[in-house]
């Protein structure tokens, strides 16, 4: 049984986003959905316009449930993004580009305390119309919408 986590802030909830998750459960038979908490959040560009956690979270919930997931999947707050990445039983991670730094990190502290290291799964970002990739921040500034259409 392959049980995945992945982690993020998952704000404007968009096809990245999506692509991302899809991934995570075509790989895993459960799934651990880490999303930021607003405290995690402050020090992002924009982090004024980012969305409450509870709304993050809806969001991704009614996701889950519109394609039969939620039944496989945890869902939960963090606040700090090494924490989850230590419980016993996970056996993969999914990350982008940006974040595999992290879940090297991760490999090494479950290395340390006698854990097996994950099976690391690295996804392309999904471009947007321009080419350049569908990310919240350039949702939040008003450079794309959630679906990567240029404004």
């Amino acid at each position: 049984m392959r049980h995945v986590v992945i982690g993020g802030t998952f704000d404007n909830l968009h096809r990245g986003h999506e692509e991302f998750i899809r991934k995570a459960f075509g790989i895993g038979d459960r799934v651990l959905v880490c999303i930021t908490s607003d405290r995690m959040v402050k020090g992002k560009p924009l982090a004024d316009k980012i969305e409450p956690y509870e709304k993050r979270k809806k969001d991704i919930i009614k996701f889950l449930k519109e394609n039969g997931w939620a039944g496989r999947a945890e869902v939960l707050k963090i606040e700090d993004p090494f924490t989850e990445g230590m419980r016993p039983g996970l056996t993969d991670i999914v990350v982008s580009a940006e974040t595999r730094k992290n879940a090297e990190r991760i490999n090494f502290m479950r290395k340390g305390k006698g854990l097996k290291p994950l099976k690391i799964t690295e996804i392309k970002m999904v471009s947007a119309e321009d080419g350049g990739p569908i990310s919240d921040a350039r949702i939040r500034k008003g450079e794309i919408d959630e679906k990567g259409n240029l404004l």
